[in-house]
């Protein structure tokens, strides 16, 4: 009797986000074998106890073999070296999805050591919570955004695949131009990392930080807690370094006027602006943290697809290709 041989899925990087996608596809009952490659053998051992892999495989070219997907789940300081280690491995049907915070440094990279590769895109979840309690599960991702930006050569059909792999983990793809993203999470994300270890810093130098820090509690923790090794944060500044600058600028020139309200607070009869610019913060802060627990960005009611099929098994390993969604262009 001939066996069949079943598709595989790769993971590279086994951390919070790596086990979570892993959890989320074993969950699915994905028809594929999930294969997991770490660096640290310690995090192949855990995400196989955690049931987050069918398969751990400590060789990195073993592991990406005869794979139908490979998804670097790997800081952006690896992402170079780990690509032209396995790009002679790869199939030219290989789906790859590169996860990183930001994305045309990834796509450069892409385009560099996997030139000629059509099926290879840029992602971005978005996942919410303090860094100190996430933790590997399945729902992580469930409706988290999930962007997905194409490189230079980026087929169509990569880019409908790779969303329905986002959908089939439970998250909402979002198609982005790389450029217009990093420019964002130059913003959203890295300017808060950079804000809380500058703070850090500061006071950690200060003359009176061996009395202070006794009297550092809540507010402390979370305004200096950075979820990225010093050398993963490095790499993404200095990738994004251009966009940070304009954001350092932005942001100068912001708490400057902060600086003013506060000098200014209770001289003037009439309106505060501190008073005001704090509870204009307080009522923006409120609102994006219930949608962002909510997980819902638009006001207009989405379909329930919860019990549809989903789109990664359908065309991958079912071999339907109907249904099909066009993603916008480029640049859209």
């Amino acid at each position: 009797m001939a066996t069949t041989t079943r598709p595989i899925i790769t993971i590279i990087g086994l951390g919070v986000t790596g086990a979570s996608l892993g959890l989320a596809l074993v969950n699915t009952n994905v028809q594929a074998d999930v294969v997991g490659h770490d660096k640290a053998p310690d995090a192949t051992q855990a995400a196989r106890k955690l049931g987050a892999i069918t398969r751990g495989e400590w060789n990195l070219h073993n592991a990406v073999a005869n794979a139908s997907v490979v998804v670097l789940a790997i800081p952006l300081s690896e992402v170079d070296e780990t690509l032209g280690l396995i790009a002679e491995d790869l199939q030219p049907s290989t789906m790859v999805i590169v996860l990183t915070d930001v994305l045309q440094p990834a796509a450069t990279m892409l385009a560099t050591r996997l030139p000629g590769h059509n099926n290879a895109v840029v992602g971005h979840p978005i996942v919410i919570g303090p860094a100190a309690s996430l933790t590997a599960r399945p729902d992580l991702l469930e409706k988290a955004v999930f962007v997905i930006a194409a490189g230079a050569t980026t087929a169509p059909d990569a880019l409908e695949l790779a969303s329905n792999f986002v959908e089939t983990v439970g998250a909402q793809p979002l198609f982005m131009d790389p450029v217009e993203h990093d420019g964002i999470a130059a913003a959203v994300t890295q300017l808060p990392q950079l804000l809380s270890a500058s703070l850090m810093h500061y006071l950690a130098g200060s003359p009176g930080w061996t009395e202070a820090r006794r009297l550092a509690g809540r507010p402390f923790m979370q305004g200096t807690e950075v979820d990225k090794s010093a050398e993963h944060l490095y790499a993404t500044l200095v990738a994004n370094r251009a966009n940070m600058l304009v954001r350092l600028d932005q942001f100068q020139r912001e708490l400057a006027a902060w600086r003013t309200w506060l000098e200014s607070a209770g001289a003037a009869e009439s309106s505060d602006p501190l008073q005001t610019a704090l509870a204009d913060t307080a009522h923006e802060r409120n609102a994006w943290e219930a949608q962002a627990q909510r997980k819902d960005w638009d006001p207009t009611p989405v379909a329930d697809t919860s019990t549809s099929s989903h789109g990664i098994i359908r065309q991958l390993f079912l071999g339907n290709l109907g249904q099909k969604k066009t993603p916008p262009p480029k640049g859209d």
